[in-house]
C-alpha cells in the first residue's frame, strides 16, 4: 500500500469509529460549535503531533502549526498585502473561544531553527525565502557570546537556541492586548513546552529555576 492509499485507509477506519455510539452525544454539540480550553502553537514538523503526544480527543485543542512554532509580536498593521495568520488565530482563541491556556511547544531537531543557525537550509543563493524573514522574529535566540561558542558543543547550542526561541514567542504573546488583559483578569495562563524527539521526554519551562524541567 502506497503512502496516499494508507491515508485513505486510515480515514475509512476513522469514519467507522467517528459515527459510532461513543461519539453520538459529542457530535450533537460538536456539529454546532467548538469549546476547547487549550490553544497550542506547535511546529509543522511531521514528527511532532501535539494531539497524539497528549492523547487529546477531538475538540480539546485549538491548534496553530507553523515553521518553528513562532509567535510574532503584536503589530497593528492595516497595510494591504500583509498577512497575520498566527495572530488572527490567537485573537480568535482568546476573544471568541476564551481558551484558558496557551501552550507554545517546540522540539529538538527543528528545521526552522536550523535555518536560523545555518543558511544552508534555505540556500544562500536562492532568489527569495519565506523562511529566513519568518525566523528573524526569533533571531535573538541565536545570539551566543564568545565563551558560549567555545565551551558549548554545536548540539548544545542548537538545543539552547530552540528553547530560547520558544521563550521569545512566549514573550511575544504578551504583546497582544487581549492576551495581556486575559492574564491580568486571571482567565488565561501561558506555558512553554519542549519535546525531545529521540527520548520522548517533554519538558515545561519553570519560571523559578528559569529552565526547562522534564515532566514526569
Amino acid at each position: 500500500m502506497n503512502t496516499y492509499d494508507r491515508l485513505i485507509s486510515g480515514y475509512r477506519e476513522f469514519k467507522k469509529n467517528y459515527l459510532g455510539d461513543e461519539n453520538r452525544e459529542w457530535l450533537k454539540v460538536a456539529g454546532e460549535r467548538q469549546d476547547p480550553k487549550v490553544m497550542m502553537v506547535a511546529c509543522s514538523d511531521s514528527r511532532v503531533h501535539p494531539a497524539i503526544l497528549t492523547r487529546s480527543a477531538l475538540g480539546e485543542l485549538f491548534m496553530v502549526r507553523n515553521v518553528a512554532n513562532v509567535v510574532p509580536p503584536f503589530e497593528k498593521d492595516d497595510a494591504e498585502g500583509t498577512y497575520h495568520g498566527t495572530s488572527a488565530a490567537i485573537e480568535f482563541a482568546v476573544n471568541n473561544l476564551h481558551v484558558e491556556h496557551i501552550i507554545i511547544m517546540g522540539h529538538s531537531g527543528c528545521g526552522g531553527i536550523e535555518a536560523l543557525m545555518d543558511q544552508s537550509v534555505t540556500g544562500e543563493n536562492s532568489d527569495f525565502s519565506f523562511i529566513r524573514p519568518w525566523m528573524k522574529i526569533v533571531e535573538q535566540a541565536n545570539e551566543f557570546n564568545e565563551r558560549e561558542v567555545t565551551t558549548m558543543s554545536k548540539k548544545s547550542r542548537v538545543c539552547v537556541c530552540e528553547q530560547r526561541a520558544i521563550l521569545i514567542s512566549l514573550n511575544n504573546l504578551v504583546t497582544f492586548p487581549w492576551v495581556r488583559d486575559a492574564i491580568k483578569e486571571g482567565k488565561l495562563q501561558l506555558h512553554a513546552w519542549y519535546f525531545d524527539i529521540k527520548s520522548g521526554n517533554l519538558s515545561e519551562y519553570d519560571r523559578d529555576s528559569e529552565s526547562f524541567v522534564e515532566i514526569k
